[in-house]
């Protein structure tokens, strides 16, 4: 979220106790929508103004540990799971302490994953039930109330707004899971309140959606073509890939900004897709179902930035007990707040997602929020290997650098002796093209000690999952019965349609 906002959201939480109101809110949006008809799109140098002075850090920690035991006490009184946890580490939710967070046991994904229901407020009234696509494991639900909805909704509308990233004139065009219900549903809602026209195309064939977005429309008000794409990293990659071979070309396109999430987004891929879509401005961040809404916003300099009234995180060391230092790599915790997260109430989720603490002063646009490396991938999807770690980016951003790896890179990587063996799907082997995925890999510190390419996806042993493959397929006939003519049920054989 946009700091300006973070700053008025902290003032009233110092003010009256508590954050915002949806109402609240949905006039700031009112009130956006009239400064942009009026001035036009707010500037990068109005925004930094509108940052105000930055936070003070022991008025953030105050803030912080007020909110979070807030939420350890709702979550001791009212959940069965925080109930038993808590009685069984003796800690009082109300007296907290800011380092005896750290003796609070981490939430496993697992925990949430089989007892959803345990996690939600006997006071609650949820009203909404999403669930994950599974990409990296079986579903895992969350429940939200109608307000928590309505909320982050707001919010995402005033973030768009005030960075001018969408605005009433902007047609929509949202190519992610129809599965994924909660990104979906918030997302489109804060879409409508700003006035801008939304489609939810889901993951169909890359050439439909390609269509999609060449095509013309003359709407009142709204610009000729669609101008704003929210889609994965890896069906961003196969839109290139087909875009291209089809002969598709920026002229054909309206495209200004692409919004892309949910997996590793490379140099590469941003690149590449420039040559198809043109000088698009790309959005990036971290957003997560079960913490949902705290996420992070990505700077220009490549680090996530996490907003501090709507939540703790944490950096915890995988191979010991205590925080990563600064550097180093640790697996992300998170704790959301209230009023944004008031159904189903997580504490020190373990978002299995890899990062690392940085080390200040930063000098970046966000520099005096919580910040974090770039997502490094998932933990369980990277190695450990007698060099150290390789993560998911560090073979991705090497694979997709390549033009002779078809995008999405495809592939995937294991330990051996000295090192990881990686393989990758590319359009020819050949002895240069050896040569240069090698230079790649190991530019981007990967202790290659073997490579394996092939032609063909379905030769790799261990591939990495894609959300891309989450595919959706439109409507085909169904294939004529060779069955004898009998009738339906309760027809004749001799009746007609």
């Amino acid at each position: 979220m946009e700091t300006g906002l973070a700053q008025l959201r902290f003032a009233a939480s110092m003010l009256f106790g508590r954050p915002l109101s949806a109402w609240a809110l949905d006039r700031l949006v009112d009130a956006a929508l009239e400064t942009r008809h009026e001035f036009g799109a707010i500037g990068p140098a109005a925004a930094e103004f509108l940052s105000g002075p930055p936070l003070d850090e022991d008025a953030r920690r105050e803030m912080q540990l007020r909110r979070f035991r807030a939420q350890a006490a709702m979550a001791a009184q009212e959940t069965p799971y925080y109930a038993g946890l808590f009685e069984k580490t003796g800690l009082d939710p109300h007296r907290l302490r800011f380092e005896e967070i750290a003796r609070i046991p981490v939430t496993p994904k697992a925990a949430m994953r089989n007892t959803p229901d345990a996690f939600v407020r006997r006071s609650a009234r949820p009203a909404f039930r999403t669930m994950t696509t599974g990409t990296t494991g079986r579903p895992t639900s969350t429940y939200f109330s109608a307000h928590e909805m309505q909320t982050t909704a707001l919010l995402s509308a005033l973030t768009f707004l005030q960075e001018g990233q969408i605005g009433p004139d902007d047609i929509v065009q949202i190519s992610t899971s129809s599965r994924a219900t909660l990104g979906n549903a918030c997302f489109s809602q804060a879409c409508q309140r700003i006035g801008a026209a939304w489609y939810l195309a889901g993951l169909v064939q890359p050439s439909q959606a390609l269509a999609l977005l060449a095509e013309e429309h003359h709407l009142p008000g709204k610009k000729p073509r669609t101008s704003f794409l929210n889609t994965y990293p890896s069906y961003l990659g196969e839109l290139v890939e087909c875009g291209l071979a089809a002969g598709y070309r920026p002229a054909d396109f309206g495209l200004t900004r692409i919004s892309v999430g949910g997996e590793v987004v490379t140099a590469g891929l941003k690149a590449r897709a420039q040559q198809l879509f043109g000088p698009v401005v790309f959005i990036e961040g971290f957003g997560m179902t079960e913490i949902w809404p705290l996420g992070a916003t990505r700077c220009a300099a490549g680090h996530l930035h996490w907003e501090p009234t709507q939540g703790l995180i944490e950096v915890l060391n995988p191979e010991a007990s205590g925080p990563a230092q600064p550097g180093q790599a640790g697996t992300l915790v998170a704790t959301p707040f209230g009023p944004y997260r008031e159904a189903s109430v997580v504490l020190r989720y373990n978002t299995e997602d890899v990062v690392a603490p940085l080390a200040g002063p930063l000098t970046c646009r966000w520099r005096d929020w919580p910040a974090t490396s770039d997502i490094r991938g998932k933990l369980r999807l990277s190695i450990r290997h007698d060099r150290g770690w390789t993560y998911p980016r560090d073979v991705l951003e090497a694979l997709e650098a390549v033009e002779a790896v078809p995008l999405p890179a495809r592939g995937g990587f294991w330990a051996v002796s000295g090192g990881v063996a990686v393989e990758a799907v590319v359009r020819a082997v050949t002895p240069a093209v050896h040569r240069e995925i090698e230079a790649a890999l190991e530019g981007q510190g990967v202790p290659l000690r073997e490579l394996h390419l092939v032609e063909d996806r379905r030769q790799l042993q261990q591939p990495l999952p894609l959300r891309c493959d989450l595919r959706e397929d439109s409507f085909a006939t169904p294939a004529p019965s060779t069955a004898p003519d009998v009738g339906g049920a309760g027809r004749l054989p001799t009746e007609r349609s």
